[in-house]
């Protein structure tokens, strides 16, 4: 069983090819409110972000809800996500790295 304290999940295609980290709606509680800055870091980098959130109608145009997101550059599609908590504005993200070809 996870911990309460950690947010995980497998980076899509999407999430990769447009900078963002997915919040699946039933987590939101593990983070600060939609809109409040909180700090994520991961190795040597510190980064102030924000839960953020965007209309969205693809279940249909009856059906319209918000999607919510955390923007975060270099994660490609694959890589497996931890988010850890360390206090209420503390945040620390790390990345165990999906399959990526190497080119000589």
């Amino acid at each position: 069983m996870a911990s309460q304290n950690i947010y995980s999940r497998k980076i899509s295609p999407k999430e990769a090819k447009e900078d963002f980290i997915f919040v699946l709606k039933n987590k939101l509680p593990f983070f600060p409110p939609i809109g409040t800055n909180f700090e994520l870091s991961n190795e040597n980098i510190s980064r102030e972000v924000m839960v953020k959130s965007y209309p969205c109608t693809c279940r249909g145009p009856d059906r319209p809800h918000e999607h919510y997101f955390i923007s975060w550059k270099g994660l490609e599609a694959g890589d497996k996500i931890e988010i850890a908590k360390d206090s209420e504005s503390k945040y620390n993200l790390q990345i165990k790295y999906g399959f990526r070809e190497v080119f000589d």
